[in-house]
């Protein structure tokens, strides 16, 4: 039948669509901006190197043979190293590698010399040479030997000029360093500084890999998302643009770094790549405009820096507390943002009231069941007309043959006639389309979905279904490689198989017999592709064609009666 023609043809379009935009329509880049335009904003080039060997020690060996500012918050613990007065050590107390609850805590800042070198410094660069600055190798006092929630630390280094530099380092109750940088001029002497604020990682970090999701280099450039991959860096090695406030960093996942200065200061963003030591390395910084510093004079500059997991609740309050621009973009909720942001908040909402991001799917799943039901009501009854034309359709097959002219004229006939709507069944599932892919993205990005249980054997709702038909539904343990996977479903993926195959049979069906037979695959199919998606994004479809076959069975009941 034409309907279930088009109706076919949308899904498959719809998907295709969907799944294919951000594949295949690159996002806006704003070209860089000229060397002659970033001298005048800044006539330094900072490029931070590293002189350590790059031989590879134990992370906690390196961590031990250097005095150290510890810090803990609950959140995160770790420490500031004192040579560089950088922070290099930090661990999210909150996440662990895998489900295990014995397994590792996330190391997320690793030391200089360490697997995976990653850190955040802050400090000065100028373009008079004469100047001692302090560098990754020069060794800070402090004033502490720990610091806690608003329990700030101070650090300070004298350089034989008269000059004292101090960072002044608190940490809220959740990951934001602030850092407060001071300059003490007792030279007799009147220079020009640059303040500095980088986030420096070496090798390229385990990642997803997907085309949906953005891993890699990342800013807000006067309020507009630059994001670059790992390889863009490599093959352009430095990237610079302007910007009044924002900010940089480089994000993984879930876990992010980002150098925040204030949000009405002008300044230069770089993105950065280097060979060196057999090994890459990837630096964001920010240059903040030219600061005098006349004898006997003091200044000083503040930049605030961000290292931990990118939770919704806690990036939002950010934005409102300090005005971030665009911070909540570190989650990369994509394209279809004012969609996807919208739905998770629903979740998020729900789940203050339930406890439980399984349930919250349901729930959602009856609301947009409830916001759709005015549409899918016409939609069904349309749909109910089609079938019970079914066996007058069929006669008029047989009745003209070959000639499909006349046939589809007076099938035309008999919907005007009947007041049936052939296509009346694709809208809502073009309407339905993007909230799948918004509430696939909210799973898939979002580290509130991580490690969130339902009931039963569902511990992960952002993972497949664990329980897999080719290991008898968990009856015997099975590293189930490679392609295998694919037939590896899972019980909730066979549920929404099943459910869509009760659904098919409130249907029309189709008259031509290829169609016929498309359809009666289609669940098979579906159940397949669904199989490795994240199980929560199979149990609202299930859901969903649960509550489409009630509402669909009661509609056909009256129409056929009547």
């Amino acid at each position: 039948m034409e309907n279930q023609k088009n109706l076919f043809l949308a899904i498959v379009i719809s998907m295709a669509i969907i799944f294919g935009f951000q594949l295949l329509v690159p996002q806006p880049e704003r070209a860089p901006v000229s060397e002659d335009q970033i001298v005048e904003q800044s006539s330094v080039d900072l490029n931070i190197q590293n002189t350590n060997s790059q031989i590879i020690i134990n992370r906690d060996e390196v961590i031990s043979s250097s005095g150290r500012v510890s810090f803990d918050n609950g959140k995160i613990k770790g420490s500031i190293n004192l040579e560089g007065g950088i922070i290099d050590d930090l661990v999210l107390e909150e996440f662990r590698e895998t489900l295990d609850p014995t397994s590792d805590l996330i190391e997320f800042l690793n030391p200089l010399g360490s697997q995976d070198a990653y850190y955040l410094d802050t400090g000065w660069v100028s373009s008079d040479n004469t100047l001692e600055l302090p560098n990754n190798k020069s060794i800070w006092k402090t004033d502490k030997t720990s610091m806690g929630i608003d329990d700030p630390v101070k650090l300070f280094w004298s350089n034989s000029q008269g000059i004292t530099f101090e960072k002044i380092i608190s940490l809220d109750e959740n990951y934001l360093f602030n850092v407060d940088q001071r300059v003490i001029n007792n030279s007799d002497k009147s220079f020009d500084l640059f303040p500095f604020g980088l986030s420096k990682r070496q090798g390229i970090p385990d990642m997803q890999n997907f085309f949906i999701l953005h891993e890699g280099p990342i800013s807000i450039t006067d309020s507009v998302l630059e994001e670059y991959d790992y390889d863009d860096l490599k093959e352009k090695r430095k990237i610079k643009h302007t910007s009044v406030g924002g900010w940089i960093g480089i994000t993984d996942k879930y876990w992010q770094t980002a150098i925040i200065p204030n949000q009405n200061e002008p300044i230069t963003q770089t993105y950065s790549y280097s060979f060196a030591e057999n090994v890459d390395n990837f630096q964001t910084d920010i240059v903040g405009e030219k600061i005098a510093v006349s004898n006997g004079a003091s200044i000083s500059h503040n930049f605030k820096l961000f290292a931990g997991p990118k939770i919704v609740s806690v990036i939002d309050a950010y934005v409102e507390e300090y005005g971030i621009q665009e911070f909540d973009r570190s989650v990369d909720f994509g394209w279809f943002y004012f969609l996807t942001k919208p739905i998770f908040n629903v979740l998020q909402f729900v789940f203050g009231y339930v406890g439980n991001f399984g349930w919250s799917i349901i729930v959602f799943t009856i609301l947009m069941r409830i916001c759709f039901f005015p549409l899918a009501q016409q939609s069904f009854k349309s749909m109910a007309k089609m079938k019970k034309l079914g066996p007058e359709m069929q006669r008029l097959k047989e009745q003209y043959g070959d000639d499909r002219a006349g046939m589809q004229k007076e099938m035309m006939a008999l919907y005007k006639r009947e007041k049936a709507n052939p296509i009346a069944g694709c809208l809502p599932i073009l309407l339905q389309i993007p909230v799948f892919f918004a509430l696939y993205k909210v799973l898939f990005v979002t580290i509130e979905m991580r490690h969130a249980p339902f009931i039963g054997w569902i511990h992960d709702l952002s993972a497949p279904d664990p329980l897999g038909l080719l290991t008898a539904f968990g009856l015997f343990d099975w590293n189930v490689p490679g392609i295998l996977q694919l037939f590896n479903i899972g019980i909730w993926p066979i549920l929404m198989g099943i459910s869509m195959f009760l659904q098919q049979k409130l249907n029309p069906a189709p008259v031509d017999k290829m169609q016929a037979k498309i359809f009666m695959f289609l669940p098979i199919v579906f159940t397949f592709v669904l199989g490795g998606f994240a199980a929560g994004l199979v149990i609202y479809w299930t859901t969903n064609n649960v509550l489409s076959m009630a509402q669909q069975y009661i509609i056909q009941r009256k129409i056929m009666k009547s």
